[in-house]
């Protein structure tokens, strides 16, 4: 027992507070920028669709930011190493945004989150009141994530049914609206399990990213300038990579041939992809890579890759 307290339940409680907090740190920035490329690419008649995105935006903002502020010496080395929260390169992909789009970006939740590798924000320990805040955070999440899917849902049938013009990939939209579904999958595991963890179902985490990858790279492949012919070629490469790694599952998610197999060369196709998009961000922040596709948008990418080759790195080592 540790203070009058068993040790079995404060473990529970840490692990549950720093896999919510973990969680909500990447998929709070991921679908608040979500909402920077649809302002981005909508047109400006469409009022009411444009302040819905800055209200998401916004929304998401905040959630990232109350998550930070509580996060100090919840976050593993692990995940604070990944780049999955952020990379070198994610303030500049922003600063650059702002300049070319005149979209606002919440810069200083980016700096404040920066500290937290550094340690030199307040450090909170295990208390009732923490565990109730971080529960009642994950909740208002799902609730909102919930209203995001909807709208994402709509946006995407309002592309392809000629009622609203998008310079955006229309398939982008039902992706993004596919990631946030995932995202309240999570964290609905998180509040209904006493010891949680998210990816249990290795099958089923590998089939998603193994398609968000295949996803990432034929969007790419499309926004890239056509005399950018060696990088279409390399993001066409992986499509087909990723595509016959999605394939190596039935329908149902059971994977057709070994699983152990199957992780391993997602593994290995990740690390690539995960070069390869470190490799265009740089160029777009260097104006080196012509296209439609903006550097923030790239480091974006980027972190999804960092994100999901943590987790697999856990399932081929067996943690």
């Amino acid at each position: 027992m540790v203070g009058g307290v068993h040790t079995s339940a404060v473990t529970m409680t840490e692990n549950y507070i720093g896999q919510s907090i973990e969680l909500n740190l990447f998929w709070t920035r991921i679908i608040k920028e979500h909402f920077i490329f649809m302002q981005a690419n909508l047109m400006p008649k469409d009022v009411s669709y444009i302040q819905q995105a800055e209200d998401f935006k916004r929304l998401f903002e905040d959630f990232l930011y109350r998550t930070i502020r509580m996060a100090n010496g919840f976050i593993s080395s692990e995940v604070l190493l990944s780049g999955e929260l952020l990379t070198d390169k994610t303030l500049l992909a922003e600063q650059k945004t702002v300049g070319l789009t005149g979209i606002t970006i919440g810069i200083p939740i980016t700096l404040e989150e920066s500290h937290l590798a550094l340690g030199t924000l307040p450090v909170h320990v295990i208390s009732p009141e923490l565990t109730a805040g971080i529960s009642a955070l994950n909740e208002q999440i799902i609730s909102s994530a919930r209203s995001v899917a909807d709208f994402m849902g709509k946006v995407y049938e309002d592309v392809i049914h000629c009622r609203l013009y998008s310079t955006m990939l229309p398939s982008i939209y039902d992706h993004q609206r596919g990631e946030t579904l995932n995202y309240i999958t999570l964290l609905q595991r998180l509040q209904n399990h006493p010891m949680p963890d998210p990816y249990s179902n290795i099958a089923e985490t590998e089939k998603f990213w193994n398609n968000n990858m295949m996803v990432h790279a034929e969007a790419v492949r499309q926004l890239l300038d056509f005399s950018e012919r060696a990088m279409i070629k390399k993001a066409n490469d992986f499509a087909l990579r990723f595509n016959q790694l999605v394939r190596k599952f039935t329908s149902d998610t059971k994977p057709t041939v070994s699983l152990k197999q199957i992780t391993s060369e997602s593994r290995h196709a990740t690390v690539a992809i995960r070069d390869f998009k470190a490799t265009s961000t740089d160029m777009l922040l260097a104006c080196q890579l012509k296209g439609v596709m903006s550097a923030l948008l790239a480091d974006h990418l980027l972190r999804e890759a960092n994100y999901y080759l943590r987790i697999i790195s856990r399932s081929s080592t067996g943690v």
